[in-house]
């Protein structure tokens, strides 16, 4: 029997240490929560962007572009000193136009700037800017515009993020911008057959002598970073998606390289069921009035562009993460970098509700249990400079899929999938960018509780809680439960839930209570039990990232004085690992339980439950079937318990 029961408890702990953490809580929090630092200029911010028409003409013999950009938009309250437009200084600018007319500019420091025409920009003055350039792209590491090859024939790529769209056409690069539409014109070879990939529909392609012309438009709105191209004589097939909530029908369009067809062809035909399972969750499909896709391109993992994800591999849990980033990163885009998990964290955790869609929800733990992160850092990215510290894998991706994954659990299913669904519909947020306060502001609205120590502990604090869990019996249907918090970097505030497993005559009793825990110490007290209680386990299930640790407190301190357990070895292991005990011959024989725990408490396997005579003992567990992971070994005799943290690793 299984049961959820909510109680009061009395809790003893540290009022001062509690109050103390608080106050730290917020300094931090009323620093970060302001601090928003990007890539803008002062002159850049006064400008927002309604347009932008990209031609450009494409020769692979010299590996250069050139071509032209017209930029529409409006200026803002302030008026600017000048029009500023982000491009890298190795490309060449050959002229500016303003409003038609041909102007002066200066091209330093990666800006064009153009001076202002008015000494007093008016607020709302529309301008029109076209920068006619040419030059070699230069490739920012793992990001920008590639001429690449792909078994010997041309391919040129691009993969902007997060700020590289300024190395192959001027523009403002800053994820809080979005233009209103594109229009994307590229000119290439006829031969070897290129086609010409990228956002929202094609509208035409020309043939024109010995060059085709092809002609795209993104009519939603797109940040620079996930405008792309992907050019190649790919194979291209097509498949529908059919909304299960309009029954609308959209097209479906895979450019592969012919040499992965084969291999690629049965995972991207899940293609249409994961956008139907995310429609379902989130809210349909963003962008269902143009289309969904995938281009393989030469980079080794994936790129969610919009519309169009480029591919460097075709895993289900790459496919999922992408399809999931058109919710979360294209649909709403983090304003800077420094709220990347609001893209990353929700796309990573897309994988988990896949694999909770296909194979139920021992998959979906076991998934996240595979990406827990237990180190240190903070999930808000506090420099977000380069591309090593914004996708960080530990914290952005992984760290914050758990924040999702906690919150879930915090405020019920029913009400977590509506917070994602009020989120990706927001009239303020949808098809524009967001911060975490605006997230956070969601799902307090939503689930009607206040989630500042809950955001503040887990995306501007570092770690997790180490709990150690102790308890004993008082009397008779009485029993004490102590939750210490051992980690030295402040405490966290969390619901923990506690399964008392135990008996009732014949019947198998396990309980799930719910403690409210937020001080380095705190005792709760649980009477009027009408059951035996035999174990506690701290969070069960797995819903909070944390080490636990299990001790009895205050009971047979002749047992605990009498049994000698040595550390287990070797430790880390692979295969096997050996646990010896020695039973003092004070005590005479002892039942002797020892099991196996994994990361959440659950047991494993029992190694064994038999009366052990005086003496020394060894025993060994052979890992063959388990996964790798942290594992718990722990020996019980009478009301003492031991227990050893062990890493399996294969």
């Amino acid at each position: 029997m299984r049961k959820l029961i909510y109680l009061l408890m009395i809790c003893s702990f540290s009022i001062a240490q509690v109050e103390f953490k608080h106050e730290c809580s917020r300094e931090r929090a009323s620093s970060r929560w302001l601090n928003d630092m990007s890539t803008l200029t002062e002159n850049q911010d006064k400008l927002d962007i309604s347009y932008y028409r990209i031609e450009l003409d494409i020769d692979f013999g010299s590996e250069s572009i050139s071509g032209s950009v017209l930029i529409q938009g409006s200026v803002g309250m302030d008026h600017p000193d000048s029009l500023e437009f982000d491009l890298l200084n190795n490309m060449v600018v050959d002229t500016v136009k303003f409003n038609g007319q041909v102007t002066t500019f200066n091209h330093q420091n990666n800006l064009i700037k153009i001076p202002a025409p008015l000494v007093v920009i008016p607020e709302g003055y529309s301008f029109s800017v076209n920068i006619k350039y040419h030059g070699t792209p230069e490739y920012c590491g793992a990001s920008g515009f590639k001429f690449d090859e792909h078994l010997g024939v041309d391919h040129v790529w691009t993969l902007s993020e997060a700020y590289c769209a300024r190395s192959w056409w001027p523009c403002k690069d800053d994820p809080s911008d979005k233009a209103d539409s594109v229009d994307i014109i590229i000119t290439v070879p006829s031969a070897p057959d290129f086609i010409v990939a990228s956002n929202g529909t094609l509208q035409s392609m020309i043939q024109t002598g010995d060059k085709k012309i092809y002609h795209w438009k993104e009519n939603y709105p797109i940040t620079t970073y996930l405008v792309s191209l992907a050019i190649y004589p790919y194979t291209v097939w097509y498949d529908q998606y059919i909304s299960q909530l309009s029954n609308d029908t959209m097209v479906i369009e895979h450019y592969v390289f012919p040499d992965r067809f084969d291999d690629s062809y049965s995972n991207y035909l899940l293609t249409k069921d994961m956008l139907v399972l995310f429609s379902d969750l989130f809210g349909e499909y963003p962008f269902i009035n143009e289309k969904y896709g995938h281009a393989d391109f030469g980079w080794g993992g994936g790129m969610e562009h919009q519309t169009l994800t480029s591919m460097g591999g075709y895993s289900q849990n790459l496919i999922a993460h992408e399809i999931g980033h058109q919710w979360w990163g294209n649909l709403i885009t983090c304003k800077t970098f420094h709220d990347i998990w609001l893209n990353e964290g929700f796309a990573r955790y897309c994988q988990a509700l896949w694999w909770e869609h296909q194979n139920g929800e021992e998959a979906y733990f076991s998934f996240m249990n595979d990406h827990a992160y237990y180190g240190g850092g903070t999930i808000y990215v506090e420099y977000p400079l380069n591309n090593s510290a914004i996708f960080n894998a530990s914290l952005s991706y992984n760290k914050a899929s758990w924040v999702l994954h906690m919150l879930r659990h915090i405020v019920g299913d029913n009400t977590f999938f509506q917070i994602l669904k009020e989120y990706g519909s927001n009239d303020s947020l949808a098809y524009n960018a967001a911060a975490t306060s605006d997230f956070k502001h969601i799902c307090e609205n939503v689930a009607g509780i206040e989630l500042d120590e809950f955001f503040e502990q887990w995306i501007f604090g570092d770690y997790h809680p180490n709990y150690q869990l102790s308890w004993w019996s008082e009397s008779e249907g009485v029993y004490k439960i102590k939750i210490d918090q051992t980690q030295s970097t402040g405490y966290f505030t969390m619901p923990i839930d506690i399964s008392l497993i135990g008996s009732q005559g014949a019947l198998a009793i396990d309980t799930t209570i719910v403690f409210n825990n937020s001080g380095p110490s705190e005792v709760y007290e649980l009477s009027g039990l009408d059951f035996i209680v035999e174990n506690v386990v701290l969070d069960p299930d797995g819903w909070i990232l944390k080490e636990v640790s299990y001790t009895t407190a205050g009971l047979n301190d002749i047992i605990a004085k009498n049994i000698s357990i040595s550390k287990a070895y070797p430790n880390p292991f692979n295969s096997s690992i050996k646990l010896d005990y020695y039973i003092d011959y004070d005590l005479g024989d002892m039942d002797i339980i020892i099991d196996i725990l994994d990361i959440s408490g659950k047991r494993v396997q029992t190694l064994i439950n038999k009366r052990k005579s005086a003496g020394f003992h060894s025993i060994f567990w052979n890992s063959k079937n388990n996964a790798t992971g942290i594992y718990f070994i722990q020996l019980s005799a009478g009301s003492y318990i031991n227990t050893q943290k062990i890493v399996l690793l294969k």
